[in-house]
């Protein structure tokens, strides 16, 4: 009986024993069916994984180009620093040394960007220790890390790059890497936009040319996929696939160099000179609408990063990204009467010698008007009226226009609407819906106020007068180079807003009213010019405020009309008015730019 049991006990481990195996030969078939039929894609993409490496090739990012053919925007191969940990033998030594070279790169490189920003650097302080243990700390954590591999710095130049291999340090590595380059530092920075790490950390431009043509400019990066052994090495008769990159397009723009510089040198000395808060000034061709320069002032440098736009004791800030020209809108003032005027005058309701009765203030919707100097002068021809700037007879104008006409204009003449030039930021302004205007609505529209515009739309129309009556796209993209074409862009006509008699007229006029009005003095001898000042008082809390204005002039050459330009100013402290601020600004840069352009003197004394 006992061997008998001690044979069943024996028959129950092996049965138990072959049950056990047998879900275990189960599991596994299971497991492998599921593997190598179920899973087959996955496993085998996770294979590959890891003995084929993929490999990013940037493309080289398209370069911005001016008129007459100089890059203001290109690339450069710089290089990125990085750690292979697994491979450093002392830690901290590897973090001492590094940190202590990068932190001599990044104080000279805070000097650097202190000075394009106009700081004084003796008042300057850099805490090197402080910029020491950031490096230190960052690179020691790095090389504790089970990584194999590590980023530490971007953007090193090559001659960074050789004096880092110098020191032998264990475990540094470095790796191509484009970056942005803006050979001539701040000059044209508002046009041009600036190119920075998205969130997703790719490259993308900002602002600008950079911003609105990204797609084009940045191209498409190659790919190479490459098999490798166990090591991560290449093996050397493995497979090999190579989709080269393509290059981003160049961009050529309308923009003169010499003329931007002209401009931007000057505007500085004027922004300075007149105490104001910012300036633009904008000179464009009006019979193709190319911008030939767009100027801001205060700029920046679109290589720097390391500054923030803040305000100083003088009220201005110390940097400025923002394209001001396009998207600052503000209440032009008087610089809108000539459009108020030449639809009058496209109408029939009022010729140059038209005359109305400026005995006093006048009252519209229990509000009253009255001239910005408080002077009355009795019969007063439409001529005269552009000639002392008078409000009395702008709002006169405008009521015999009436609303729905005078909106319908202004809108024909480009405001309330984008421009469309091609760069990013650009503002619409504001023409309210001209159902809404009530009496004193439409008398401050014929003057300029209660209605808001870009320095850009206000040139844009004056354009309309000196080209005989058409509105044009603002153009500042010449052509765009790819590497099988070049695409000339054209010269857009939009409309015909007035006729050539009504601009030909209002250039006589607009002579009239520079020559004659409160800017006379200033005039620049030998030439005679087209033009109009604008002196607006800012809204402050449902108030204007006298002693904040935007003073702005906007005007051409009357006989060879060479060249339109706007010059605005805010909030000018040496005076609040255009007539002694943005017109001596605007004769010092036609000064200049009538010797540029070889532009002979038109008889006038």
């Amino acid at each position: 009986m006992v061997a008998k049991r001690k044979v069943k006990q024996n028959d129950l481990r092996i049965n138990t024993l072959l049950a056990v195996n047998g879900l275990i030969i189960i599991i596994l078939l299971v497991r492998l069916f599921s593997i190598q039929i179920l899973k087959h894609g996955r496993y085998t993409a996770l294979a590959q994984n890891q003995y084929w490496n993929l490999s990013v090739i940037p493309a080289k990012r398209g370069d911005i180009v001016s008129a007459d053919d100089f890059i203001l925007a290109g690339t450069q191969t710089h290089y990125l620093l990085y750690l292979e940990p697994k491979k450093v033998g002392d830690i901290y030594k590897t973090s001492h040394d590094l940190s202590d070279i990068l932190t001599k790169y990044r104080i000279t490189q805070l000097k650097e960007n202190a000075k394009d920003v106009g700081e004084d650097l003796d008042e300057v302080g850099f805490d090197e220790a402080y910029i020491f243990q950031g490096y230190y700390d960052r690179i020691l954590e790095s090389l504790e890390s089970d990584l194999y591999w590590v980023i530490v710095e971007h953007n090193l130049t090559p001659v960074e790059k050789e004096e880092i291999e110098s020191f032998n340090i264990e475990g540094v590595g470095f790796e191509e890497e484009p970056v942005r380059f803006y050979p001539e530092g701040s000059l044209c920075s508002h046009v041009l936009g600036f190119v920075a790490f998205n969130e997703q950390g790719e490259k993308q431009g900002y602002f600008g040319i950079e911003g609105a043509l990204n797609g084009d400019l940045k191209g498409k990066p190659g790919r190479v996929l490459e098999e490798r052994d166990a090591l991560g090495n290449p093996i050397l008769i493995g497979g090999y696939k190579k989709a080269a990159p393509i290059e981003g397009r160049d961009i050529v723009l309308t923009i003169n160099r010499t003329v931007q510089y002209i401009v931007e040198k000057a505007l500085k000395e004027g922004v300075e000179r007149y105490d104001a808060k910012s300036g633009s000034v904008i000179v464009m061709d009006p019979f193709t609408g190319e911008i030939l320069a767009m100027v801001n002032y205060p700029t920046y440098n679109p290589s720097v990063f390391d500054y923030e736009e803040g305000v100083g004791e003088d009220h201005r800030k110390s940097m400025e990204r923002k394209n001001l020209a396009i998207s600052q809108i503000y209440e032009p003032g008087s610089v809108m009467k000539p459009f108020t005027i030449s639809a009058a005058i496209e109408t029939g309701k009022v010729t140059p010698n038209t005359t109305f009765d400026d005995r006093g203030p006048v009252q519209y919707s229990d509000y009253v008007i009255d001239n910005w100097d408080g002077k009355h002068h009795g019969i007063q021809t439409i001529i005269q009226l552009l000639e002392k700037s008078n409000n009395i007879g702008a709002a006169w104008v405008g009521h015999l226009v009436g609303s729905k006409d005078l909106a319908y204009y202004l809108e024909e003449f480009g405001f309330g609407t984008l421009t469309e030039v091609e760069l990013e930021g650009e503002d619409t302004g504001v023409i309210r819906d001209y159902n809404t205007w009530t009496d004193i609505d439409l008398a401050t529209a014929a003057f300029g106020q209660g209605l808001s515009a870009t320095p850009l739309q206000v040139l844009n129309g004056f354009n309309v007068f000196a080209n005989g009556g058409f509105l044009l796209q603002p153009k500042i993209i010449s052509k765009i180079i790819d590497e099988e074409r070049i695409i000339e862009m054209p010269t857009k006509q939009i409309s015909r807003v007035v006729s050539r008699e009504t601009a030909d007229t209002m250039t006589g006029m607009l002579v009239n009213a520079a020559e004659s009005g409160e800017a006379s003095y200033f005039m620049i001898k030998n030439y005679r010019i087209s033009g109009k000042t604008g002196t607006a008082q800012i809204p402050e809390k449902g108030e204007y405020n006298a002693e904040k204005t935007n003073a702005t002039f906007a005007g051409y050459l009357a006989t060879s009309k060479r060249y339109t330009m706007l010059v605005k100013l805010e909030e000018p402290r040496a005076s609040v008015y255009a007539s002694e601020t943005a017109v001596p600004l605007w004769m010092d840069i036609s000064s200049e730019l009538v010797k540029y352009f070889g532009i002979p003197p038109d008889g006038k004394k």
